[in-house]
């Protein structure tokens, strides 16, 4: 009897642990301003944000949020990231800092701005 609980218990275990080989990817990643820099109309204060992304291809709808809020919305280019490092690339002088790619390691993606991304209502 104990065998058959060991057993069942195992089996559960094992069917729970495989399901997250199918589970689809998490279109999402963190990055941290050091600095302020814009995206699209919103200045971003430096501190810790989430993108999120949709759509399938290269061209993907981002948001992005500070907590819970979001802070932008906007477009991007989804694209492999051959650094597989994580990094924020600006341009523009201290004055007008402005994010142009945002590269991912853990799913080896970059986003790149090609348009200007948008401010959220709050």
């Amino acid at each position: 009897m104990k065998f058959m609980k060991y057993s069942a218990v195992l089996a559960l275990v094992a069917f729970s642990l495989s399901l997250g080989a199918f589970a689809k990817d998490r279109n999402e990643g963190r990055f941290t301003l050091s600095s302020p820099a814009s995206v699209g109309s919103t200045q971003l204060r430096p501190g810790d944000y989430k993108v999120t992304w949709e759509g399938s291809g290269s061209d993907v709808q981002v948001k992005i949020l500070q907590g819970k809020n979001v802070v932008a919305t906007g477009s991007a280019k989804l694209v492999d990231n051959p650094t597989r490092q994580d990094s924020v690339t600006v341009s523009g002088d201290s004055g007008a800092r402005t994010i142009d790619q945002i590269d991912f390691s853990s799913g080896h993606k970059s986003l790149v701005f090609a348009t200007q991304p948008t401010a959220q209502n709050r």
